[in-house]
């Protein structure tokens, strides 16, 4: 007997369409930690989705597993169209201004997974259960795929090509959206210089001063020589020789050393007698 489920994820196999071979799909209740009352889950968790599969490959599959269940949302994993194998937002790297086109469940998604949320509870429903049942008896189901053409490509391409005048109005709105934000920073950090520490002392913002990373870089150097000071301050405070070996250790090295002194002092009044400049009067 097949199995039917895999650490927690229940097993769908499907058929693709136009092919003999049999793709395997694992699915499970969509849980997150914001929302632990499974009772008004709404959404359901697919892994290892075939080759572009999209929203509309999900609501003509359910149409013919599970006729009646409504999808409200589909939420895709960046990587899935990605050649990485890791999604990083670079800009995020460069620039602190908010990113509203960004999901950020989408950006924590794995490669080929997807969550389909379901207009409401009697909806996702009957489409876990019509899937659940489907897995239990190891039914293979056909999985509608898209009609793959040079059209199809040809419009790809297209999408990731920005029309100059679109882009020239995106550059010059993010220039806009930089300007506003460093002048923000500046006004920020002006306020600052305004305030008095615990200690009494203010921070003092120079006119030459103009950017973020210049101003708290001296901030951190400052607050860095405080922690040393503070560092210096208490090892002084800490009691020294405290063991009794600790004791004879540090006076028989203060003994050795005035012993070495000596023979010194003596090796030196010893050639100056050879030479005859030794005058102790």
């Amino acid at each position: 007997m097949a199995k039917t489920e895999v650490k927690g994820f229940q097993i769908l196999p499907v058929n693709i369409e136009g092919t003999k071979s049999t793709h395997y799909i694992y699915f499970k209740k969509h849980d997150t930690r914001t929302n632990t009352d499974s009772t008004n889950n709404t959404s359901i968790f697919m892994c290892n989705l075939p080759i572009l599969s999209d929203s509309q490959t999900i609501k003509k599959f359910l149409q013919t597993v599970a006729l009646g269940a409504t999808i409200e949302s589909y939420t895709q994993s960046y990587l899935t169209d990605s050649t990485e194998d890791i999604w990083l937002d670079l800009t995020k790297l460069t620039s602190d201004l908010p990113l509203d086109n960004t999901d950020e469940t989408a950006s924590k998604l794995p490669k080929n997974c997807a969550i389909v949320t379901f207009i409401d509870k009697s909806s996702f429903s009957l489409a876990f259960n019509s899937l659940k049942k489907l897995s239990s008896n190891a039914s293979v189901s056909t999985w509608p795929m898209k009609e793959i053409t040079t059209s199809y490509f040809l419009n790809i391409y297209k999408s990731k090509v920005l029309d100059k005048e679109k882009l020239s109005e995106e550059v010059a709105q993010a220039l806009k959206d930089f300007d506003n934000a460093e002048q923000e920073s500046i006004e920020n950090l002006q306020n600052q210089a305004s305030l008095v520490d615990e200690d009494g002392f203010q921070l003092v913002v120079g006119s030459h001063r103009k950017t973020k990373a210049g101003i708290l870089g001296k901030q951190n150097l400052a607050s860095t020589v405080e922690s040393e000071k503070a560092k210096s301050k208490m090892k002084k405070k800490e009691k020294q020789d405290f063991y009794r070996f600790q004791l004879r250790q540090r006076k028989k090295e203060e003994m050795n050393e005035l012993l070495s002194k000596f023979k010194a002092d003596q090796e030196k009044v010893r050639l100056m007698r050879e030479k005859k400049r030794f005058r102790p009067y």
